[in-house]
């Protein structure tokens, strides 16, 4: 009987120490990788004299990329993160006024940070805003340029740990990069001032590893 006495102390002795050597979940580094939906949305505003035109096109494409970054649990049940992705998507753009506008989506970065709560069995539920700097290329008739516009972003989402150094998310965000003048198309057209206005929406799922 002692003997299980005994026993019973060291377990209730070392339980705590236990719980401390325990990883926090969303504590810590992070490296992950993410894919999806992308739309790219663009409005061509054409000012010419006597005449206003614009024409607006969607398109959607396949989200590729990745992230790296550190969360810090600033409470039991507070999350504050911050994080940079590098991402990709396939397809281009169409716009017809007179003659066609492509455009070819490169590269984005996005540097935000994120505020989240922990819910249920280790999810965390988290709002997301910061920097985002995206390439295109836009091509004319008349002219052919490439150009990094930088932006914003925010967005929402959910992660779920899976076990201890792995968990899975669903984000959805909105990036707009502001608008460009494109001189050589109003100048091939005869207008005053042809501007580009670009927004995006995403919807990506992703897996983050922990160490």
């Amino acid at each position: 009987m002692f003997k299980y006495a005994c026993a019973l102390v060291a377990a209730a002795t070392a339980m705590p120490v236990l719980a401390q050597d325990a990883p926090l979940s969303f504590n810590g580094p992070f490296i992950g990788v993410q894919g999806g939906w992308q739309q790219d949305r663009q409005a061509l505003n054409v000012n010419g004299i006597g005449f206003l035109s614009s024409d607006r096109q969607n398109k959607d494409g396949f989200a590729y990329g990745g992230q790296i970054g550190y969360d810090f649990r600033l409470s039991p049940q507070v999350v504050l993160g911050a994080e940079v992705a590098l991402t990709g998507r396939t397809g281009s753009s169409l716009l017809n006024y007179n003659s066609e506008v492509e455009l070819t989506q490169g590269r984005t970065i996005a540097a935000t940070a994120r505020l989240g709560y922990i819910v249920g069995n280790d999810g965390l539920v988290y709002a997301r805003g910061g920097y985002a700097n995206a390439r295109y290329n836009v091509r004319t008739r008349f002219s052919d340029i490439s150009e990094n516009r930088g932006g914003y972003q925010i967005g929402a989402g959910y992660e779920q740990t899976l076990r201890q150094n792995v968990s899975a998310r669903i984000e959805y965000a909105y990036s707009r990069f502001g608008s460009a003048s494109l001189p050589g198309l109003a100048a091939g057209i005869g207008a005053n001032d042809a501007q580009l206005k670009y927004s995006r929406n995403a919807v990506t799922a992703g897996l983050n590893f922990r160490f």
